[in-house]
């Protein structure tokens, strides 16, 4: 490596391990288990659980009801079967 790019790369570890310590997290990823974020974002969580529940029965509902119509549209009189004839 040259020394302009090993001081850069010095420059930017250094500067990563030293702002590391202001960093703060937030009421959610602390685990303040009181916070109004926390409580936010459990509900939209279940909100969005919800969502998908109502959607996979919306879906199991369509394919029941179009097995009942395809049943509707058997014909109540057997077809005979035409099979090719050999000479």
């Amino acid at each position: 490596m040259t020394l302009p790019r090993l001081s850069a790369l010095a420059l930017t570890v250094s500067a990563v391990l030293l702002g590391a310590g202001f960093a703060e997290a937030c009421a959610v990823c602390f685990g303040d288990p009181n916070a109004q974020m926390t409580k936010g974002a459990a509900q939209g969580v279940w909100f969005l659980l919800g969502v998908m529940l109502l959607v996979q029965v919306g879906f199991g509902i369509f394919f029941v009801s179009l097995r009942r119509r395809a049943r509707e549209c058997r014909d109540p009189v057997p077809r005979p079967l035409f099979r090719p004839v050999k000479s």
